[in-house]
């Protein structure tokens, strides 16, 4: 199991994680402080079940013993982000990801200002912008409306989710933005339960944004989500 691998097995997951940066010709400055984040986390992590709702806690907890300047932590989440699946041996996950080159050496990193009443004013007085990604929102939530969510939940999850477009405008479309959005907003959030809603809800919503046909809810609330599968966007 990876869990129990050494540290400095040559076959462990670390390992072939920074192999992998390497060979996707990431600055040895970049690899490097990622791998002093993970030798933290694998550190930390070794004994603990192979579950994501652990890997996320462990990670926080290691985070905040690093800089917690907005680049440094963009980064270190980001590393642990990519190196999940060869922490659980996800290989099937693995292959899929790097195929669709989501393992950015240079992540793009969203920098806003205020809190979320703060963004969500401003994003209702900017007349000029016009959500590009609407019709994919408005598909999701209409699959939880017929999945029975209440009216003020599907309309809050319209906000946050229209917010999550317009804080990524200046950027191209593409996963990394995304990810880098989710990332920008999560700390907004002040309780974990909150955190955690919106983590789910934009980890199934992305399916609908990157206009999968066979994009479906969990079920009426998001974040029945399959361990595996969540921290893959």
């Amino acid at each position: 199991m990876p869990a129990d691998t050494p540290p400095d097995s040559p076959q462990n997951p670390l390992d072939a994680y920074v192999a992998l940066l390497k060979s996707k010709g990431a600055p040895t400055k970049e690899v490097n402080l990622r791998k002093h984040f993970l030798r933290h986390l694998v550190s930390v992590l070794q004994g603990k079940p192979l579950d994501g709702d652990v890997y996320r806690e462990v990670v926080d907890k290691v985070a905040r013993k690093f800089p917690d300047d907005d680049l440094s932590q963009q980064t270190f989440k980001t590393a642990a982000r990519e190196f999940y699946n060869f922490w659980i041996g996800d290989v099937k996950s693995l292959a899929k990801l790097n195929s669709a080159n989501l393992f950015d050496p240079e992540p793009i990193y969203i920098k806003i200002n205020g809190n979320l009443t703060d963004l969500l004013g401003q994003m209702d007085a900017d007349r000029e912008w016009q959500c590009a990604d609407a019709p994919s929102i408005e598909r999701y939530l209409a699959q939880l409306y017929a999945g029975g969510l209440a009216q003020a939940a599907i309309d809050v999850r319209e906000r946050l989710l229209t917010l999550l477009m317009y804080v990524s405008r200046q950027h191209g479309a593409s996963p990394k933005v995304y990810r880098a959005a989710v990332d920008a907003l999560l700390p907004l959030f002040t309780t974990p339960e909150g955190q955690q809603v919106f983590v789910s809800l934009a980890r199934e919503f992305y399916y609908f944004w990157i206009q999968d046909p066979a994009a479906q809810v969990a079920g009426a609330v998001p974040g029945d989500m399959d361990g595996n599968r969540q921290l893959v966007f």
